[in-house]
């Protein structure tokens, strides 16, 4: 099978790769990217830096592509499930801006207390309880690996104790 992408010939005739802008336009549709993602995408499909950096520059102004947006939603959207550090991760790997997500998390608070509350309660921790300590670190390793600093963990069930 011949990739679209490679330049392959099909039956004899040469492969006209799509233009770049409908190539970008089609990503687009699957679901939102940041500029990041979208330079890299297009690289990989074998377009040159001038037609991308021009897509781009296309892209952002009609605003199909806007990172500040972008940080916005994926906030509000996973803020409830995620914890800050985990958010500020996953924004970092798609090539946003730290000064962006910055500015998104004043706009946008994340109630971390909260969500460390929610997994206590779902792991079965009842407010009072003494905890035997390899429990207790059982638990507290669980919050860190979702991101949840140790002392707002420690906070949080010194709450649930009163």
């Amino acid at each position: 099978m011949n990739s679209s992408y490679s330049g392959a010939v099909s039956a004899g005739r040469p492969f006209r790769q799509r233009p770049v802008r409908d190539c970008a336009l089609t990503l687009l549709e699957r679901c939102d990217r940041t500029a990041s993602e979208m330079r890299r995408k297009l690289r990989e499909r074998g377009y040159s830096e001038d037609d991308i950096e021009n897509t781009m520059i296309f892209l952002e102004e009609y605003r199909y592509i806007d990172d500040r947006e972008y940080v916005r939603r994926y906030i509000r959207a996973y803020s409830a499930r995620k914890s800050i550090s985990r958010l500020r991760g996953e924004l970092a790997q798609k090539g946003i801006l730290r000064e962006l997500i910055d500015e998104a998390f004043e706009e946008n608070p994340v109630d971390e207390d909260s969500q460390i509350s929610y997994w206590l309660r779902k792991k079965g921790y009842v407010s009072g309880q003494e905890l035997p300590p390899d429990q207790y670190r059982r638990l507290t390793a669980f919050l860190a690996r979702r991101g949840y600093p140790y002392e707002a963990v420690r906070r949080v069930m010194a709450q649930l104790e009163e």
